[in-house]
């Protein structure tokens, strides 16, 4: 699906106007996934295409994301954005999936724990941009980024049980099942256990070909 002449514009302005100031110590140029489709660090003015992506789509990402559910305006959403400007050691940073200009997902690493030198990493897909391999490809790169960029030694996801292809992802990369943590977040309105991965540096493939 070919975007508006003017969403595809808004994408590039929004690239050209990203500047070093606007930058965080982990911040990286944006990368290439695939044809038609770029991964690039989501900042505050993307507001109004992250409401608009979740807003469409609500009843498909409410039911797993920690955080959707609280995006309810374009002002929700830049206070959201705004809690990943501070340094990457303390707030994380959140990579927009781009396709043909269009904002189909993200990867969100919540938090770098620089003393430890571990992460936490999360993904979402809209739901029309699903069965795409998007979500495995971009996690690949992000958490890529962690270990060779960022130096970190162990970075974790945290899956839905009953969210399967979510679960896939991690299970593609090569991360090990380490265990479950019960009722360990409240998502709309029930408690859901979530399955922990993990992968260490020195478990990780770099060969994106070895994803199963």
């Amino acid at each position: 699906m070919v975007p508006h002449t003017s969403q595809a514009q808004a994408h590039r302005g929004t690239l050209e106007s990203m500047n070093d100031g606007a930058r965080t110590a982990g911040d990286r140029p944006p990368r290439t996934m695939g044809e038609d489709t770029d991964l690039r660090r989501l900042i505050p003015a993307d507001a109004e295409a992250l409401f608009a992506a979740v807003d469409r789509d609500r009843e498909h990402l409410d039911r797993w994301l920690r955080w959707s559910g609280s995006i309810r305006s374009e002002n929700d959403a830049r206070s959201f954005l705004d809690g990943f400007t501070g340094p990457a050691d303390d707030g994380g940073f959140h990579e927009g999936i781009w396709l043909r200009g269009r904002l189909a997902g993200g990867v969100v690493c919540w938090y770098e724990d620089r003393r430890n030198r571990s992460a936490e990493v999360g993904y979402w897909l809209g739901r029309e941009f699903t069965g795409r391999g998007l979500a495995t490809r971009a996690t690949r790169l992000v958490v890529e980024h962690l270990f060779a960029e960022r130096s970190l030694h162990r970075v974790e996801m945290q899956c839905g049980i009953d969210n399967a292809p979510s679960r896939r992802v991690p299970e593609r990369l090569g991360f090990r099942l380490e265990g479950i943590r019960r009722d360990s977040h409240w998502i709309s309105n029930r408690f859901v256990d979530h399955c922990v991965y993990g992968c260490l540096v020195a478990e990780w493939n770099t060969d994106p070909g070895a994803d199963r």
